[in-house]
């Protein structure tokens, strides 16, 4: 019972990065719709001829799509790391059973599996590092892409005061000649501040706050995960790391425990195979009873008896035999 209990709160404990990725993603959704509403950025963005808004966009899209899939990959491993937590707090480095997922968590105990099993020492922190390093490369790409959305609105600021100074060149140059010309480059003045403002406004928000605090989620998650894994390799399974003759005397005892339950299993499903091939001979043998049965009492089998008694009395040597005997 109580190891039930550990081992629910361990499963909710395993829950947070999700949980907290949701939180924040839920925050940036408020954000950004009240920015939609307060400044009309989407207006902005439909009406982009420059399509810097756009690229920001893709960008952040992307970032969060590859942040969502790995906070959903690193709560699998959570939820993993805690059972074999659990297992080597019973039977140690040893005891942890081999499963065929493609967890991070599963790769790293079967290194050091592998290490012991040559008899060789574990360093636990450089096979942490190595084993989870796509993680954080995973989560440093995220981060990339906040970095270069910022670029981006800054290169978006500059294009936009590029296209004000322009508009208020031509402005300028149309001051006393045409009116409808003076208008043209005030507007396109004004669309250049506009490009300078709103590509700032959105790539700051969405690529320097909300997709950095992603990228931030994650790394976190990676590095609690690894401070996991080392906590529990050093406390319960500490006596596995370096080469013994007693790490070799645990690791055969876990062995024999674990083939005499296969073993147990395999005896019990020879039993079971046992009583199904019982029952069915008896079921064979009912029904070839049912069959003799229905076969003596067939009309069509008479017949057939008569007419093969019939065939072996017409054959020619039995018909010369009769002959013989009665000459006799």
């Amino acid at each position: 019972m109580a190891s039930n209990v550990i081992q629910s709160s361990a499963d909710q404990r395993a829950l947070r990065t999700f949980a907290l990725w949701m939180g924040w993603a839920i925050s940036a959704i408020t954000v950004f719709a009240m920015m939609s509403r307060q400044t009309n950025v989407i207006s902005f963005i439909e009406n982009d001829h420059t399509r810097v808004t756009w690229l920001i966009l893709g960008m952040f899209v992307l970032g969060v799509g590859v942040s969502l899939v790995q906070a959903m990959k690193l709560t699998g491993e959570w939820f993993r790391a805690y059972r074999i937590e659990s297992q080597m707090i019973n039977k140690g480095l040893a005891g942890v059973r081999e499963t065929a997922g493609g967890h991070l968590v599963d790769h790293f105990v079967e290194a050091m599996n592998t290490i012991t099993a040559r008899n060789g020492r574990v360093n636990v922190d450089a096979l942490i590092d190595v084993e989870f390093s796509s993680q954080h490369r995973i989560s440093q790409f995220v981060g990339l892409l906040g970095n270069l959305m910022i670029t981006l609105g800054l290169i978006g600021t500059v294009l936009g005061m590029t296209i004000t100074m322009n508009g208020l060149s031509g402005a300028l140059g149309s001051l006393g000649v045409d009116q409808s010309l003076l208008v043209e480059g005030l507007r396109t003045a004004m669309n250049g501040m506009g490009i300078a403002f709103y590509t700032t406004l959105i790539g700051s928000v969405l690529g320097g706050v909300l997709l950095r605090v992603f990228s931030w989620i994650t790394d976190a998650s990676v590095n609690g995960l690894q401070d996991l894994m080392l906590r529990t390799c050093i406390v319960h399974a500490s006596a596995d790391l370096e080469p013994s003759d007693d790490r070799n005397f645990r690791a055969l005892d876990v062995t024999v425990q674990q083939l005499q339950s296969r073993v147990e299993l395999l005896n019990m499903a020879l039993q079971a195979s046992r009583e199904e091939m019982g029952m069915l001979r008896e079921e064979a043998i009912t029904m070839h009873h049912q069959l003799g049965e229905l076969a003596a009492d067939d009309p069509i089998r008479k017949l057939a008896a008569g007419h093969a008694r019939y065939a072996v009395g017409m054959r020619p040597g039995f018909l010369a035999r009769i002959f013989s005997r009665f000459r006799g």
